[in-house]
This record gives structure tokens, C-alpha cells and sequence, in this order.
């Protein structure tokens, strides 16, 4: 498989992703989920431990249309973005079909009540299958109760909405301890499953979210999305460099 910034990017769609998740899940195999944009390129870029996290879980969703466009440009495959978020709402429906247990980790206790009735009011059938924890706990002497309590709970799905990179170091340090088959990191993706935040497909198709959630929260994300487009441009020209010269080496 050809790396993309040293990722083994998934370059199927949304749909296939769901049924290899179940198919793994009979099979009673761990799937850990990260979803690559430029922020975490560009953390990885800062810290090779961070990296070494980010490219180590087993399915490496596209999630932004950036990452899609440079997938293009390098490899030349025309790849589907995969929004973390949709991708969490996808799961929780199939779910509430297949009987599958969710566990929600993560975010202040007042978002996970308006989960919760989200799941009574939409997905009543999941309501003895899901299982919550906040984020705001002691980790020194609280995480170990909450490892042991998920793994209690065997959730076939584990959203983790911890910031980034927290999740994905909760994810990596204990996805053998959490008895869980699906571990994902999901960010804001609880926001938008209640409906605080909107993805309009078009802003998704023209790869301009970025600038929607600029514009909405300028003073928390303007010098982030500065740093981390800038730094995605700088890598992209390179990545595109160095497969042109690994072309030309095997012509």
C-alpha cells in the first residue's frame, strides 16, 4: 500500500468501512479508528512519539477533503472523505439495528445528558446498550476505575471525545485493556450528533468546513487552521516531489 505522509490511508468508502468494522467484530478482532487532517499532520510533524500514535491504528479514515485532494494529487486515487462525525452517527444507527453496545467517553456530563436523549428519543432500543462517562475526572487516580468500568461494559463501539491528542494517547495506551471491538476517537462529533453543529455537504464537497468553523470561533481555531494549512501546502509539494522522483527511479 502507498503511504500518504507516511499514513496507510483507507481509500474505500464510508459504507465498506461499517460492514469490515462488523465483519471484524464477529471476528472478535480490536479496530482502532483515527481520522487524519492537518491538525493532527501537523502535530505529528511536532512530535515523532505523537506521529508513531497517530499511524498506528488500524483504519486511517480521510477525513477532510485536504487529505482527499493530496491523495489525488500524489497517488492519483479519487478517495471519498470520511467525517469522523458522520462516520460515529452512521455507527450508532447500525447499532440500534444490529443490537450493538456503545460506550460514550468523554465531553462535560450537561453534552452526554443531551446524548442520552438523543438515544431515548431517537434509538429507544439502545437505551439498555449504551453506557456513559465524562471527561472531567481525575486521570492519576480515576482512570484506571474508568478502563475497568468500560471493560466491564464490553462496548462494541467506544467513542472517545477526548481533544486531540489525549484521545488518541487514551486509545493506543489501553485499547487491550478496554474489552472493546471498535475505538474510535470522535473530537466534537457528540455536538454534532445533537445538533449543535451542522455539516453542510456543500462546504464538505468544497473543502472549505475550515473556514465555516473560522468564522463561527475565530479567536479559538483562526491561528490554528493558519498553522496547520500552511504546514499541509509545505508537505503536500514535498510528498508530491519525492513520488515523482520514486516515479522516475522505477521508469
Amino acid at each position: 500500500m502507498e503511504k500518504l505522509f507516511g499514513y496507510n490511508l483507507y481509500l474505500k468508502d464510508r459504507s465498506t468501512l461499517i460492514q469490515e468494522l462488523k465483519t471484524r467484530i464477529s471476528e472478535n478482532k480490536v479496530s482502532t479508528i483515527v481520522s487524519l487532517n492537518t491538525l493532527k499532520l501537523y502535530q505529528g510533524s511536532r512530535d515523532s512519539n505523537l506521529e508513531k500514535i497517530f499511524q498506528s491504528g488500524t483504519h486511517t479514515i480521510p477525513d477532510g477533503q485536504s487529505i482527499v485532494f493530496a491523495e489525488y494529487l500524489v497517488h492519483g486515487h479519487k478517495i471519498s472523505s470520511i467525517s469522523g462525525a458522520e462516520l460515529m452517527v452512521e455507527l450508532i444507527k447500525e447499532s440500534s439495528l444490529s443490537g450493538y453496545k456503545i460506550f460514550f467517553l468523554g465531553s462535560p456530563q450537561e453534552l452526554l445528558d443531551r446524548v442520552h436523549l438523543k438515544i431515548a428519543q431517537d434509538y429507544p432500543q439502545l437505551l439498555d446498550k449504551v453506557a456513559y462517562q465524562n471527561g472531567y475526572y481525575n486521570v492519576e487516580q480515576e482512570e484506571a476505575n474508568v478502563v475497568s468500568r468500560i471493560a466491564s461494559f464490553a462496548p462494541d463501539f467506544l467513542f472517545v471525545a477526548f481533544g486531540s491528542p489525549r484521545k488518541e494517547e487514551f486509545i493506543i495506551k489501553y485499547h487491550n485493556q478496554l474489552n472493546a471491538n471498535v475505538i474510535m476517537g470522535v473530537g466534537g462529533s457528540y455536538e454534532y450528533f445533537v445538533g449543535d453543529v451542522k455539516l453542510d455537504s456543500l462546504t464538505k464537497r468544497l473543502g472549505l468546513r475550515w473556514l465555516v468553523r473560522t468564522i463561527q470561533d475565530p479567536q479559538r481555531l483562526a491561528k490554528r487552521y493558519a498553522i496547520c494549512n500552511s504546514y499541509f501546502l509545505l508537505a503536500l509539494f514535498k510528498e508530491m516531489f519525492k513520488s515523482k522522483k520514486n516515479q522516475e527511479a522505477y521508469a
